[in-house]
């Protein structure tokens, strides 16, 4: 089982995802939920998986503008 923190912070023109410990791995769109499912497919590729994994996603706690979650990969 992998997790990984997710990082979403508000931007100006809409919401920006990511995951800090996976360098190049972050989002935009335009919805929180957007950039999450966007964030995911872009997780797939780098841990050279097929888009569609499962997954469960676990809010951490927020601050300020940045809301933190848990990303738990299924296997």
């Amino acid at each position: 089982m992998l997790q990984f923190t997710v990082l979403v912070e508000k931007g100006i023109d809409g919401i920006d995802a990511s995951i800090p410990s996976i360098r190049e791995c972050a989002t935009w769109a335009s919805t929180e939920d957007d950039a999450i499912v966007a964030l995911v497919d872009r997780l797939a590729f780098f841990l050279r998986r097929e888009s569609g994994f499962k997954y469960h996603l676990d809010y951490m706690r927020r601050e300020d503008e940045k809301t933190f979650y848990k990303l738990i990969v299924l296997t």
